[in-house]
């Protein structure tokens, strides 16, 4: 194979080039030579008014890589279709990219592009704000190639940065004044970084995020990324490394200016605590890397002469700061995406938080007796202000992993573009609304677009009220349907003692049997409130983790019916596939509710809900109250609500859920047997439920949440519910890995015994 560095650029005089985009594409026009240091660019202006990139492959180039960089454009047009990136344009006959004979004998590849107008930015005009943005674009570039591969990305190019170990054998041709520190480099690379990065998240990255590669407007904003020539599968983390090298290069500043790209590019796509570690040394991977090429490039006469200024002046900088404390530099700045100021608030320590929010926010209940002071979240974990990590088996709102990036980048994306609500024509919402009726169970074709669950009970139950002319409901024991005034009267586990709204009657739970559910419904009629709807959470979550319970469900719904009530399930916790056997936990006991309410995991942590009904119970509560609301089913929440549907597709999450909540049911089990103190395991999917009894006699509810601070201390965070407050509730997101699970179970066992 040969070496991309060593082979000359190609070799076409602009009127030979002009044959080719004539008798390859059918374009005639002006051709203007432009840069490139392998490759042979021209801009040509149609006599249409169109501008296109004609592009002349260093012969190095096999069509194989070609065709990698076209398939990567096409997959990232498809993904993220606002990056602003060229468009290959086909060839006559159809091809991205055709094989041209050059007058010296060598064969290029040749393609045709789009152009992208701008300009590239000097590194005086890099102001925090924009290398901020530069670094968000980096990793929303890396984002978009996410799920990305072909065969030719593993072709051998020195700009990857895994290859850096290589950089020894062309060590003596650098200069005596930077030669020892390259060594360093190469030496820390070799002991502490090569040993790392084949466990590091890796994909197809661009990896030549420079300031020649990416253009901006007359405000800096990026409005064009260019030259894929370097693109390469390697660790993600290296993209970043990449850019940071080669954009804040050259400044007496450079380390402080590293921050807001790694804070800007954090703000997206959060660093994992073994790429932030390395990052330092990979940023001086790259900065070596710019001064071997650049010298072994002068011994032999190719290319630019001499090693790259801006990478020997960045390179002694990090070397002052001393190598350890420029890496705890990068890994302060992967932690807090606020150090650009991008965020409208004020990092504030913990006691100082503690401190201050009672007195603005009054006594708001905090989890754990230490509470927690989160700054981020990624997948199934989340990290305190101090760098902490802990494995979130608690919060089922981000159902498909904290600040997923398909949904971060689709909020991103609307907010951009329109937020406007559902009074007006847009795709967003009626695609959203088809998307859940797909799944839906039989006999429900409309939705209505709120913000919260307990906004989504409270309109299913005007509904409820309007369609049968009633004001008495059913709920269970110890049910939660929300914090308005109506869904508080649903929510007997809100009550404070003595509360007892006159129309609202508890049925018992399983293992009881329908005759709690006939008493209710015959004293509700007896005291003048016959039923409208029973509101219920077919997982009977809030009441100790109870579901599955088809026959209960049927036998109550039966009842509800025959006494002319409603069926309202209620999917807020237990809905989007957590149970492992369907999008829906109702579907399971064979009912068909009447009207089905959908919130916290909907948007992913993006305020949207829903309430699903069937057209001869909606449409006339609309037509006559002239319901609306305002910010519900806006743009940016319906384009959060659709990305979580789609990555519950792509990731399979629903069976992910199953396989993992059998998983952690089994060690779970495996722990219990071997401890008095848990007396039931109760689980659907990724659905637990941990009854626990004190062996020490003290109140189980007491017993409950000191298990819970000890997991917590673990770095495992769960929760408490059910009448008593002893069962433990393990409530993760789908993205619980098998390893997760077994964490889980370890650290529970851990907590049983401590004392």
């Amino acid at each position: 194979m040969v070496d991309p560095l060593t082979e000359p650029a190609p070799s076409f005089p602009a009127e030979a080039a002009g044959r080719l985009l004539s008798d390859l594409y059918g374009v005639e026009g002006d051709l203007t030579r432009l840069y490139g240091e392998r490759d042979l660019n021209f801009r040509v202006d149609s006599p249409d008014g169109k501008a296109y990139l004609l592009k002349i492959y260093n012969p190095a180039d096999s069509a194989a890589v070609v065709d990698m960089r076209s398939q990567a454009l096409a997959h990232i047009g498809r993904v993220d279709p606002g990056l602003p990136i060229c468009r290959v344009i086909p060839a006559r006959d159809g091809s991205l990219a055709a094989s041209a004979p050059a007058p010296d004998g060598r064969h290029s590849q040749v393609q045709l592009l789009t152009f992208l107008e701008g300009r590239h930015p000097s590194r005086h005009e890099l102001t925090e704000e924009v290398l901020f943005e530069w670094g968000r674009c980096t990793a929303r570039l890396g984002r978009a190639l996410r799920g990305y591969f072909h065969p030719a990305a593993a072709y051998p190019i020195q700009w990857d940065l895994r290859r850096a170990e290589a950089l020894g054998e062309r060590l003596p041709l650098v200069e005596d004044r930077s030669r020892p520190l390259v060594g360093e480099v190469v030496e820390r690379f070799v002991k502490g970084v090569a040993p790392v990065l084949p466990r590091l998240r890796a994909q197809v990255v661009h990896n030549d995020m420079n300031r020649e590669n990416v253009l901006v407007d007359e405000g800096n904003r990026i409005v064009g990324i260019t030259d894929f020539g370097d693109m390469t599968h390697t660790a993600l983390v290296c993209d970043l490394a990449v850019a940071i090298a080669d954009v804040v290069d050259g400044r007496p500043d450079s380390l402080q200016m590293a921050g807001p790209m790694v804070a800007g590019y954090a703000s997206l796509t959060p660093l994992d605590p073994e790429e932030a570690a390395v990052l330092g040394d990979l940023v001086a991977a790259r900065l070596a890397t710019s001064i071997v090429v650049g010298a072994w490039r002068q011994a032999r006469g190719v290319g630019r002469p001499g090693a790259p200024e801006g990478a020997v002046s960045f390179l002694h900088i990090l070397a002052r700061e001393g190598w350890a404390e420029a890496a705890h530099r990068f890994e302060q700045a992967a932690r807090s995406p606020s150090a650009a100021g991008r965020l409208p608030y004020r990092p504030r320590s913990r006691p100082d938080l503690a401190a201050a929010r009672p007195k603005v926010l009054g006594p708001l209940g905090l989890f754990y007796d230490e509470p927690l002071h989160l700054v981020r979240g990624q997948g199934a974990h989340v990290y305190d202000s101090e760098g902490r990590r802990y494995l979130d088996a608690y919060n089922n709102v981000p159902v498909v992993g904290h600040c997923h990036p398909d949904v971060v980048a689709a909020i991103e994306a609307q907010g951009r573009l329109l937020v406007t609500n559902t009074r007006y024509l847009h795709e967003a919402s009626v695609e959203l609304a088809e998307e859940l009726l797909a799944t839906a169970p039989e006999g429900l074709d409309r939705v209505l677009l709120v913000n919260s669950g307990s906004e989504a009970n409270d309109l299913a139950w005007r509904i409820a009220a309007f369609s049968t002319g009633r004001r008495g409901a059913l709920v269970t024991r110890h049910a939660y349907h929300g914090v308005t005034q109506a869904t508080t009267d649903l929510s007997p586990e809100e009550w404070p003692p003595g509360y007892r709204p006159d129309h609202v009657r508890l049925v018992a739970p399983p293992p009881a049997d329908a005759s709690s559910a006939l008493a209710s419904i015959g004293d509700l009629e007896a005291s003048g409130h016959p039923p409208a709807a029973l509101f219920v959470d077919p997982a009977l979550t809030s009441d100790g983790i109870l579901g599955p319970g088809p026959y209960w469900l049927q036998s109550v719904a039966l009842a509800v019916r025959e006494a002319g009530g409603l069926v309202v399930a209620d999917e807020v916790q237990a809905g989007y596939g957590r149970t492992g056997e369907g999008m829906w936990s109702i579907s399971s006991s064979g009912v068909e509710p009447d009207l089905m309410t959908l919130g916290k995991p909907m948007g992913n942590g993006f305020p949207v809900a829903a309430v699903l009904g069937p057209s001869r119970l909606v449409d006339p509560f609309i037509e006559e109250t002239g319901y609306f609301s305002t910010f519900g089913g806006n743009t940016v929440a319906c384009a959060a609500a659709l990305a979580v549907l789609r990555v519950l597709r792509a990731e399979h999450l629903v069976e992910h859920a199953a396989e993992v909540g059998a998983q952690l049911r089994r060690r779970l089990e495996e722990v219990a047997s071997g401890h008095q103190a848990v007396g039931a395991v109760r689980s659907w999917g990724l659905l637990c439920g941990l009854e626990l009894v004190d062996p020490h006699g003290a109140h189980p509810r007491q017993w409950a949440a000191a298990v819970a601070n000890r997991m917590r201390r673990l770095g495992v965070l769960v929760g408490t519910t059910g009448p008593e407050g002893n069962v433990l509730k393990i409530r993760p997101p789908l993205v619980l890995e098998a390893a997760d699970a077994d964490q889980v179970a370890d650290r529970l066992d851990l907590a049983l015994r401590s004392p």
